[in-house]
């Protein structure tokens, strides 16, 4: 089996369901996959106030950078999936029309 490394995004994605993503990442990093946060925000989240990530996931912040898939990349993580309800900022894309 290939080990992954997922991009998790934090904002309306982890929070969303924060215990369906816990769980989520207990099983990935079981079976020998990574897990990494990335956020659009400039500074992580306040855990004393926010959904809680496991303290085994790292998280990088765009910190005003435009898309996560740089942020990830410079932090030295090349993931390859991504898991976000904005992936418009994942990486610069162009929509494709096959006439359907």
């Amino acid at each position: 089996m290939k080990s992954l490394t997922f991009g998790l995004d934090y904002d309306d994605t982890f929070t969303a369901d924060p215990d369906l993503w816990r769980q989520f990442i207990a099983t990935a990093q079981a079976r020998g996959h990574s897990v990494v946060c990335v956020t659009a925000r400039r500074t992580p989240p306040d855990f004393s106030r926010e959904p809680r990530m496991p303290d085994s996931v790292p998280i990088v912040c765009t910190g005003g950078q435009p898309y996560k898939k740089h942020a990830a990349a410079k932090a030295g993580f090349a993931v390859n999936v991504w898991i976000d309800d904005m992936p418009g900022l994942i990486e610069p894309s162009l929509v494709l029309d096959f006439g359907l």
